[in-house]
C-alpha cells in the first residue's frame, strides 16, 4: 500500500510561486487604493489675495501643507513602482523555473530505440557502465540510474511495473510538494529559525499587538480620547446650566491639549513669556480661575489661543499661531462631543425622571460654539464682522445709519 511522503522545495521553485501570488494579491488591491488620486486645480483669486490681507494670509495657510503633501505622493508613487518592479523581476524568475517532474524513461536512460532487443540493451548497458562506474571514476548517482534501466527492461516484474505504474519498484509514496526551502528546516539551521519564529511570534507580534490595543484603548469615536470623555462628563453633571463662556471652559479643559495625554501638543519655554502678554490683551480668559481642572497650565493655554482665535488677534508668535490653528482643528470634533454627552445626560435624566443634569438650554449654548470657532468670532459681537473688510471701526456708522 502506497504511503505518503513529504518533500520540501530543493530549488526554492515552489516557495517563488507561493510568495508571487501572495504578493499579487496584496499588491494589486493596494495600488488600487494607496496610489495618489488626482485633484482638481482650483482657480484662483489674485484681486483677493493681493488687496485683502486676510485673503492672502488664508491663502499660504492652506498652501502651507502642499510641499508636504506633494513629497508625500511622490513618495507613495516611488515605493508603488519599485513594489511592480519586484512583481515583475519575481514574474521573470518563476518563468525561468524549470519543470521538476520528469517522466521515467528507461530507454532514454540507456540511449538506445523502443524497439532494441536484449542483446542490444545489455550492449549499451556494458558499455554506459565501463563510462560510469563509480571504480572508474564515474558517477555514482548517474550508475545506480543506469542500472535501474537495465533492470528495468531486462526484469519482466519491473518492466510491468514500470509499465503499470511509471517506476519499476511498483506503487511508490504520494508525493506532496511543500512551498518552502528545505534548508528552512535542515538542522544546521535550527537555532537560527527557532530564534526567527520566536522573535516574529513571541516578541515582535505581541509588542505590536500591545501597542495597538494600548492606544485604540485610549480613544472613543472621532479619535477623542477617554480621559476627555470623563472630564465632560464630570463638568456637565456638575452644573446643570451651563452658559457659552462656561462651554468654551469646558472645551479647553479637553485632555486633547494636554502634553502628557497628546504628543502633538508642544510646551514651550517661550510660552511663558508670551501667554502673559495675550493675557493682558485678552481680559476674559480667567486665568487665575482655581476650578479644577481649569486651573491647569494646559488648559489655561488652549484657552488663551481660543480666545485669540474669537478676538481674530494677528500678533501672534510663529509658535503659538501653529498650536492655535492645531487647537481650532481639533476643536470641532470635540464641540460635538460635548454635545454628545449633554445629549445623553438629558437622556437619561428623563428615563430616570430626576432633576439632576444639564438642561436643555446647556445643549444649545454648546451648540452656537461651532459657528464662532468657524467664523472666529465671539457671539457678542455683530454679525456684521463676518462679511470681508468690515471691522469694528465700520460698525458705528451701521448702526447710526450714516
Amino acid at each position: 500500500m502506497a504511503g505518503m511522503k513529504f518533500e520540501y522545495d530543493e530549488n526554492g521553485g515552489k516557495f517563488f510561486y507561493f510568495f508571487l501570488s501572495v504578493y499579487a494579491l496584496i499588491l494589486v488591491p493596494a495600488t488600487y487604493w494607496l496610489w495618489p488620486k488626482s485633484e482638481e486645480k482650483q482657480s484662483t483669486h489674485l484681486e483677493d489675495i493681493l488687496s485683502y490681507p486676510p485673503c492672502r494670509d488664508k491663502y499660504h495657510l492652506l498652501r502651507a501643507s502642499e510641499p508636504r503633501r506633494r513629497r508625500r505622493t511622490i513618495f507613495v508613487k516611488i515605493v508603488l513602482l519599485a513594489a511592480w518592479i519586484i512583481l515583475l523581476i519575481l514574474a521573470y524568475r518563476v518563468s525561468l523555473i524549470e519543470t521538476e517532474h520528469k517522466e521515467y524513461d528507461p530507454f532514454m536512460i540507456l540511449d538506445v530505440d523502443l524497439e532494441a532487443s536484449i542483446s542490444e540493451i545489455k550492449r549499451a548497458y556494458r558499455e554506459l557502465s565501463k563510462k560510469h562506474h563509480p571504480d572508474r571514476g564515474g558517477d555514482p548517482e548517474k550508475f545506480a540510474n543506469i542500472a535501474k534501466a537495465y533492470k528495468t527492461l531486462t526484469d519482466e516484474e519491473a518492466k510491468n511495473n514500470w509499465k503499470t505504474y511509471g517506476n519499476p519498484d511498483g506503487p511508490g509514496v504520494t508525493h506532496f510538494g511543500i512551498a518552502l526551502p528545505k534548508w528552512l528546516v535542515d538542522h544546521k539551521n535550527s537555532l537560527f529559525v527557532l530564534l526567527i519564529y520566536t522573535g516574529v511570534f513571541m516578541i515582535v507580534l505581541p509588542v505590536i499587538i500591545c501597542i495597538w490595543w494600548q492606544k485604540s484603548a485610549r480613544y472613543a469615536g472621532d479619535h477623542i480620547l477617554i480621559d476627555t470623555i470623563k472630564i465632560y462628563h464630570f463638568l456637565l453633571t456638575k452644573t446643570s446650566l451651563i452658559s457659552i463662556k462656561r462651554s468654551l471652559l469646558i472645551l479647553s479643559a479637553s485632555a486633547e491639549f494636554d502634553r502628557r495625554l497628546n504628543p502633538m501638543i508642544v510646551d514651550r519655554p517661550s510660552d511663558n513669556i508670551e501667554l502673559p502678554e495675550l493675557f493682558r490683551e485678552l481680559t476674559n480668559v480667567q486665568e487665575n480661575i482655581k476650578e479644577i481642572p481649569f486651573q491647569q497650565l494646559y488648559s489655561i493655554k488652549a484657552r488663551t489661543l481660543i480666545y485669540a482665535h474669537l478676538h481674530r488677534l494677528d500678533s501672534l508668535s510663529d509658535n503659538l499661531e501653529k498650536d492655535k490653528q492645531y487647537i481650532v482643528r481639533r476643536s470641532i470634533n470635540l464641540i460635538n462631543e460635548i454635545i454628545n454627552v449633554a445629549v445623553q445626560l438629558v437622556n437619561v435624566q428623563h428615563i430616570k425622571h430626576s432633576e439632576i443634569g444639564p438642561k436643555l438650554e446647556t445643549i444649545e449654548n454648546t451648540m452656537k460654539l461651532s459657528p464662532m470657532m468657524v467664523q472666529a468670532l465671539l457671539n457678542t459681537k455683530s454679525p456684521l464682522l463676518q462679511l470681508p473688510h468690515i471691522t469694528e471701526n465700520h460698525l458705528r456708522f451701521f448702526e447710526t445709519k450714516k
